[in-house]
């Protein structure tokens, strides 16, 4: 009997799906007859986020030779590894490059069109190693890798593609009727929703208010032509989607950007943005290594996480982790520094680790605080350098601006702007970013190891910490920055505060931080929103929900994010425990209950992204394989 799976979502991880379909059916004697529903309302291979006709404004955060989406040799997956190009020597192919074998060989077997080499031709031609590509061609290498793993099924295969969205779900005699919204039914005896940045239900009062309003979205997907030219605008973040939608509305807009002098020429098309969030301050820029970044080293941390790993018993982060993990860090701004400003030392730089070893840290470490244990570090290293190390500042960069107006608060976050630009700038030689390098890659050793509820359920430092660490290493390419800080220069930015508030009456919105107040009439939300099971606005996901086949991932009760998902499998949970029998999710959405499935792979990697999508293909086919048999 013919088989069907459903495959909703045909971005990255629905690619990676297929590739390793294709994988587990390589060699096999007899294929059953089996279809695959291709379901995506975006362009099937490159989703949402990738579109190959969007902006080239919109860059990648990623570096080209820091990602791809295949499988390496000694990878934790179940069918055989496909050495595949990465992004960059995908380009370096696409400019007459060669390649080392067997990479150049499945080039040759599944040729790049000429109609991407002509229309990303100038791209191509200048991209290096540690270029920001821009998402279009991102896109247009992941159509590329979707066509290698569909011309390397078997041909008792069909491969249907339906351009529309899943809305909604039903058991049928055993199987599942999926609705699209375009009323077409598809029945399925496997799905797997890889739906991505999933929307939450919208406050209603905002939906209600009657003043224009920007709704949190991937930022292409925004109106921001809401946004009027030469008038005051709220906006609420200042991560990624922020520096988007600030692109779009200068450069986007005919303005121009002259980078040398950290200068914009308007012109004249812009909203005057005044600009809040959670934490206040805008993410820190990548580092400009002039290369691919070097690794953590992690010594300490990662020798208390191999301890802990021996053991099944919950972690506490705050307590049981982040002393030896500030060890780290602070070690790794002083042989930084000794290096590079050795002048600035008292002592030398294996004294001061020395003293890093010897401090009690543990006895300042709490479940609930980052700063105590990085405070009491700086104050044991007092006078060993001329150029001491603050975390402490680092963490809380807004500390003491309470009594500021905007234009004086604007005026200190430029400043600290400015300061962020240079140590980026200094690439390598920036003792501060060496520092915060040990930060950013400390979040997936921790993340791995607290993931699936093992994290102790009283120790909030974790959420503290792995916020920070996203603020310090998942910030915007320099440029970026260097953009918004002469944006903030000409007076087209200026910033409220942290952790604000918003009011609604006749005349438009009000935010206000510490005192501080703005007012405009229109408000733009300048960020993907984490999905939520609980309150997701997908139809989809909300079908399961409300037939009771999915239920948030709540360890010691706590509800999550997440929906629950089975490790060997990712089929979900039902309400009454049980596994689903078809459906598994995977990716963004679970990222409450698995580590770092929200990361796109990066090579010399054993990418959970890549071991998440095997063990999804391995069970949709063991699934399927019941229906044949």
């Amino acid at each position: 009997m013919d088989a069907h799976i459903a495959l909703i979502g045909m971005g990255p991880r629905g690619i990676s799906t297929v590739e390793r379909i294709a994988a587990y059916l390589d060699g096999v004697a007899a294929v059953p007859q089996l279809t695959l529903h291709l379901i995506d309302d975006s362009e099937i291979g490159s989703g949402r986020v990738w579109r190959t006709d969007q902006p080239r404004e919109m860059r990648m955060n990623t570096l080209a030779g820091a990602v791809t989406l295949f499988t390496e040799p000694g990878a934790s997956v179940g069918a055989a590894v496909l050495e595949g190009p990465t992004l960059y020597e995908w380009i370096q192919a696409l400019r007459g490059e060669p390649l080392t074998e067997p990479k150049a060989r499945l080039l040759r077997a599944h040729p790049v069109s000429e109609a991407v080499a002509e229309g990303f031709a100038a791209e191509i031609a200048r991209t290096r190693e540690e270029s920001n590509p821009t998402r279009a061609l991102y896109g247009a290498y992941l159509r590329w890798v979707l066509g290698v793993a569909l011309a390397r099924l078997p041909e008792a295969v069909t491969v249907e593609r339906h351009r529309a969205r899943a809305v909604g779900i039903a058991e049928r005699d055993g199987r599942d009727e999926i609705t699209l919204e375009t009323g077409e039914r598809i029945t399925a005896d496997a799905t797997v929703a890889s739906t991505g940045w999933l929307l939450n239900t919208s406050e209603e009062r905002l939906a209600r208010s009657g003043h224009p309003w920007v709704r949190p979205d991937n930022p292409i997907e925004q109106d921001v032509d809401a946004l009027p030219a030469g008038e005051d605008v709220l906006v609420r973040g200042l991560g990624m989607g922020f520096f988007d939608l600030l692109t779009l509305v200068t450069a986007g807009r005919g303005g121009r950007f002259e980078p040398a002098s950290l200068r914009y020429v308007p012109s004249g098309a812009e909203p005057r943005l005044t600009v809040t969030s959670g934490r206040g301050y805008p993410y820190l820029p990548k580092s400009d290594y002039r290369s691919l970044p070097p690794k953590a080293v992690l010594a300490r941390h990662k020798a208390r996480l191999a301890q802990l790993s021996r053991g099944d018993a919950e972690i506490s982060f705050g307590t049981q982790l982040w002393p030896d993990l500030v060890r780290d860090v602070f070690e790794a701004y002083y042989r930084t520094l000794a290096r590079v400003r050795p002048e600035a030392l008292n002592e030398g730089v294996d004294k001061i680790v020395r003293r890093i070893d010897d401090a009690d840290l543990e006895a300042h470490a709490s479940a609930h605080d980052i700063e105590r244990v990085p405070a009491a570090l700086t104050a044991a290293l007092d006078g060993v350098s001329s150029e001491p190390f603050d975390l402490v500042e680092r963490i809380t960069p807004l500390r003491g601006t309470e009594g500021l107006g905007i234009d004086e608060l604007t005026a200190r976050i430029k400043d600290l702007m400015g300061r962020d630009i240079s140590e980026a700038a200094a690439g390598w030689d920036s003792p501060v970013k060496a520092a915060l390098w040990e930060i950013h890659g400390a979040r997936k050793p921790t993340g791995l190891a607290t993931e699936n509820g093992r994290a102790a359920p009283d120790d909030t430092a974790l959420g503290k910490f792995m916020a920070f660490g996203q603020m310090v290493g998942s910030g915007p390419p320099l440029f970026r920055t260097r953009e918004l800080y002469a944006l903030v220069e000409c007076g087209l930015v200026r910033f409220l505060g942290p952790r604000p508030s918003l009011a609604i009456d006749e005349a438009g919105y009000e935010l206000s931080s510490e005192g501080r107040v703005a007012r405009a009439g229109v408000l733009a939300d300048a960020f993907l929103p984490n999905p939520n099971l609980s309150r997701t606005a997908d139809p989809f996901m909300r079908s399961l929900l409300s037939a009771g086949r999915v239920r948030p991932f709540s360890p010691h009760g706590t509800p999550t994010a997440a929906p629950e998902t089975d490790g060997a499998t990712r089929r979900v949970v039902r309400a009454d425990g049980e596994l689903d029998p078809r459906v598994h999710v995977c990716g963004i959405p679970t990222d409450s209950q698995w580590a770092d499935v929200a990361i796109s792979p990066m090579p010399g990697t054993n990418a959970p992204f890549l071991q998440e999508t095997d063990k999804v293909a391995a069970s949709l086919l063991s699934v399927a394989k019941q229906r044949s048999m």
